[in-house]
């Protein structure tokens, strides 16, 4: 064959493939194909930050894309949360329907992560089971991704597709109750009639679920058919405003107690209230604590003019919370308080909750400034400080504890007092650059300082410690065993921490079993005490037994 012809073969080879993969792009162009300011304008503010690897991994072109969209979102906030690991549901739904729509599609997503990395297998078909799609679902399975219990309840829930559950069931798929509870969620009588005639369990939670959507035509069919009901029914009718599907089923001797008052509170439905407590409905505290929590005034005012008694966690509600007109109200109608309302909103860093409280006569003590440098609040601190608001040590082991440690030097600075607490507690959180310095400037420690670090698997803290002479003992290595933390309890048997039987107590009682083998096997007593903290851990009594001679 001449160079022309081999030429003139590769050429067409070339187009060929050149134009299967034109023809493959336009028959996919899936979302990922979408145009940038799709991407930018729609779907990265519902991914959010701390997502590269979803997005910023795909490609070059979304690496530059998402990283380009994140740099100017910073620019913009510099104070926007940057790990946002939950994946936001319309996200999520978006690419299930974009890369799961048909074969195809699929076929190209399951050959593009296979280049790379053997893809995720546990997922794919609840997945496919919500978009419908049956040609894709016998894909899957000829492809034998692995479906439970979800993939029927998905198919269920998200838009009825019942074709597609009947298959799934021929198929041998499973199901269990979650398969009714979502589909009288999402108000689909008929997969749930389906369901049930064919023999799927349900329990009250498929009542419970139908009446938090109001689907009162789906709740009266169950409860026709001898579904079970309990007071959940009651509770999240009321919760959710469904006045109808709340009356129906109170006149159908649905029962109900305080907390369905509570609830009703919580949701802000006055009217409803209202009815409930003409009917007869129990209410008791938690009513009003439930409409405090979520700024419903007018619910409040109202129970409280009928009778609904109220106490402290009222007020603290209030203060956990923001809610600052209730609180005001709640206190002009003297709603009692205590110390528990200044330390709520020392925590939250409520600044202004905390000014009313203590200007209006509000108690408070220590604790308002130990919880106000737990949580970072050194505003809320140095406020609390120059009003005369008391504190003591766990001011200083608090913010330790947390790793706050311009908090700590802005405490020490203003003669904040502290003890062995303080270096315990910043070896309980891992905070090495805290220990140092609290050592630096005097701080004292003990063994507790070793013992929490090894119980929390702070190794690299363990060791500072030890080599700057800090004590230990044999509750070290309990410590170690009973957090699992291996590589800690071999480190410091390798540099001859003691230890006792508590050792393998402390690793049999938390089912720690590798660990477990590891001290038995490098010498460490056990007896009748290790078998006794055992007897919860069938594993670990079985291994034990297998030991004895």
């Amino acid at each position: 064959m001449s160079s022309n012809t081999v030429t003139a073969a590769t050429s067409q080879t070339n187009n060929n493939n050149h134009n299967k993969k034109q023809k493959l792009s336009s028959t996919l162009d899936p979302l990922l194909y979408a145009d940038d300011l799709v991407w930018v304008d729609k779907l990265l503010p519902f991914v959010g930050f701390g997502q590269y690897a979803f997005v910023g991994a795909v490609n070059k072109r979304f690496n530059k894309l998402y990283k380009d969209y994140c740099a100017e979102e910073l620019k913009q906030n510099p104070r926007k949360v940057k790990n946002n690991h939950r994946r936001p549901a319309e996200i999520t739904d978006t690419l299930c329907s974009e890369v799961f729509c048909n074969v195809p599609r699929a076929e190209y997503w399951y050959q593009d992560n296979s280049r790379n990395k053997k893809p995720r297998r546990d997922h794919v078909c609840t997945a496919i089971a919500k978009t419908g799609n049956l040609d894709v679902m016998k894909w899957a399975q000829q492809k034998e991704f692995p479906w439970n219990e979800g993939t029927c309840a998905a198919a269920a829930a998200e838009d009825g597709h019942l074709e597609l559950l009947q298959w799934l069931r021929e198929n041998g798929c499973p199901w269990d109750e979650e398969t009714c509870h979502l589909a009288a969620r999402n108000g689909h009588l008929g997969v749930l009639q389906w369901a049930h005639d064919n023999g799927c369990p349900w329990n009250a939670n498929t009542c419970r679920y139908a009446a938090s959507n109001g689907h009162l035509e789906v709740l009266k069919w169950a409860r026709a058919n001898e579904c079970p009901w309990n007071e959940e029914t009651c509770h999240h009718a009321a919760q959710h405003g469904h006045w109808e599907v709340l009356k129906w089923a109170h006149a159908n001797e649905c029962h109900w107690n305080e907390q369905t008052c509570a609830y009703a509170a919580e949701g802000g439905h006055l009217e409803i209230f209202k009815w409930l407590h003409e009917n007869g409905c129990p209410w008791n505290l938690w009513t009003c604590v439930s409409a405090a929590q979520h700024g419903h005034l007018e619910v409040l005012k109202w129970a409280r003019a009928n009778g609904c008694p109220w106490n402290e966690r009222t007020c603290w509600t209030a203060a956990r919370h923001g809610q600052l007109a209730v609180l005001k109200w709640a206190r002009a109608n003297e709603c009692p308080w205590d110390a528990n309302t200044c330390r709520i909103a020392a925590q939250r860093g409520k600044l202004e909750i905390l000014k009313f409280a203590h200007e209006n006569g509000c108690p408070w003590d220590a604790r308002t400034c130990a919880t106000a440098a737990e949580h970072g609040h050194l505003e809320v601190l140095k406020w609390a400080r120059k009003k005369g608001c008391p504190w003591d040590e766990r001011t200083c082991s608090y913010a330790a504890l947390s790793g706050a440690l311009e908090i700590l030097e802005w405490a020490r600075e203003n003669h904040c007092p502290w003890n062995s607490q303080t270096c315990r507690a910043a070896a309980q959180g891992g905070h090495l650059n805290v220990l140092k310095w609290c050592r630096e400037k005097g701080c004292p420690w003990d063994t507790d300082t070793c013992y929490f670090a090894a119980a929390n698997g702070h190794i690299e803290v363990l060791k500072w410690a030890r080599g700057n002479g800090c004590p230990w003992h044999a509750e070290t290595c309990q410590a170690a065993t009973g957090g699992g933390h291996l590589n800690v309890i071999k480190w410091a048997r390798a540099n001859d921490c003691p230890w006792d039987e508590g050792t393998c107590v402390w690793a049999a009682g938390n089912g720690h079993l590798e660990v477990l083998k590891w001290v038995c096997a490098n010498g460490c007593p056990f007896g009748y005490r290790t078998h006794e903290a055992a007897q919860r851990r069938p594993a670990v009594i079985q291994w034990l037994r297998s030991q004895q001679p």
